[in-house]
């Protein structure tokens, strides 16, 4: 038989040859692939901002929700479902989240902020940062969900900007309006500080907000509130002034002190309490600008005697039947007098279930006999007394002791007694 076996010996070299050639193949496409990724990333950001942008800047001209009218109907909303590559180090609505350019955003200092909320900025992994810049009508703030409504996000008393990272996510937006001023406010919050430029900062100081909070404490001498000033000019917008002084007044109570001087937002803040109960009106006073002003109310202060102790007897049944206690009051008021505490239930056979009854008197004076129906604590309004300023004597006693072998025993635990 004839055989050829000349062709044997080029079988391995043109395999191997081929082999080569594959991986030189598989290798190109590597390096092909992983150079497209950056420029792909690339042009789905600067797609979806693209549109995004459009949006943001056609819903302007809708329906602006009052943030100060808390029954106010919803604004213009608008809803994104974003996908971002994992290459997407940050997509910023309304500032540079890195104004310092170390790669770390959670470093920003308030004093860097440098933008008013009309730019996008996002940055991708081995690029540059790119800004996108809105019309001058657009202002982004983050939303914070506070009692059930999105209102503007503030750090150290700046607005923020709202950051995203990679990932598909979805941001609505929702056009509001507060003192003049139209935003566009997220329906989301992240844990970045991005700091946005105050609307103004350069504007003509032209008078004062003042607050109080809260808007009530106690008339103890001790409890005290907050009073803060802010400059703001004659559209209501805080005026970031530093070292204005302001002084301030008020009806009754003390305050801290009577001079304020602004920081650098233009604002400050120092404290009042009060022995006197009633309404009291403070203002801030400052030459060439209107007055500011704002009410608080210093209520009757709590009386609260503690006790923590039981009462196994009705009166008259032995050394525990009773609790007292001596106390002194600075007014004369009608008092709220509140029991805090629990009892044990006990009754005979077929018979209605019943707790504890207490009864309170002061000074003799009874107050109306009430059940304390519960085995763990609670509180049980007793009524009013009028009271004078002066000292009292109180006492709490139970009015149906019941102790049966097998039965149950009927006894009373008193916590507190407070008179508000």
């Amino acid at each position: 038989m004839w055989e050829d076996e000349q062709g044997i010996d080029t079988v391995p070299l043109k395999l191997v040859v081929y082999l080569v050639l594959v991986g030189i193949i598989i290798a190109m496409a590597a390096v092909g692939l992983k150079n497209a990724g950056p420029s792909m990333d690339a042009a789905l950001m600067e797609q979806q901002i693209g549109g995004l942008k459009s949006s943001i800047q056609q819903m302007q001209s809708g329906y602006a929700r009052d943030l100060v009218d808390p029954y106010a109907p919803g604004g213009n909303i608008r809803t994104f479902d974003l996908v971002l590559p994992e290459r997407l180090e940050y997509l910023c609505f309304g500032a540079d989240p890195d104004p310092d350019n170390n790669g770390i955003l959670t470093d920003t200092p308030p004093g860097l902020e440098t933008d008013g909320g009309n730019v996008i900025y996002y940055k991708l992994t081995g690029g540059s940062k790119t800004l996108v810049k809105l019309d001058d009508s657009v202002r982004l703030r983050e939303g914070l969900l506070s009692g059930g409504r999105w209102v503007p996000n503030e750090v150290d008393g700046l607005p923020q900007a709202l950051v995203l990272r990679g990932g598909s996510q979805s941001v609505t937006f929702e056009l509001v309006y507060d003192r003049g001023e139209t935003y566009t406010l997220s329906h989301l919050t992240d844990n970045v500080d991005a700091y946005i430029r105050p609307d103004n900062t350069s504007g003509l100081a032209n008078g004062l907000q003042v607050s109080v909070q809260p808007d009530s404490v106690p008339a103890d001498g001790v409890t005290a509130a907050r009073v803060s000033v802010q400059v703001i000019d004659s559209r209501g917008r805080d005026v970031h002034v530093e070292g204005h002084v302001i002084n301030v007044s008020s009806s009754r109570g003390d305050l801290g002190t009577d001079q304020i001087k602004t920081n650098s937002h233009g604002s400050g803040s120092t404290t009042i309490t009060s022995g006197e109960m009633g309404l009291c009106v403070v203002t801030g006073h400052s030459p060439g600008l209107n007055d500011g002003s704002a009410v608080l109310v210093f209520t009757l202060p709590p009386v609260i005697l503690e006790f923590n102790d039981w009462i196994l007897s009705s009166p008259g049944g032995g050394p525990d039947d009773e609790l007292s206690a001596d106390f002194k009051l600075e007014h004369d008021a009608v008092y709220s007098i509140t029991l805090t505490g629990w009892s044990t239930e006990a009754h005979w056979p077929l018979m209605p279930q019943e707790w504890a009854k207490g009864r309170i008197d002061i000074d003799g004076n009874i107050l109306v006999d009430k059940e304390v129906a519960s085995e763990s604590k609670i509180e049980v309004p007793f009524g009013n007394m009028p009271l004078g300023a002066g000292n009292h004597t109180l006492r709490v006693t139970m009015t149906n002791d019941f102790n049966v072998p097998l039965l149950g025993d009927r006894n009373l635990y008193v916590e507190t007694v407070v008179l508000s």
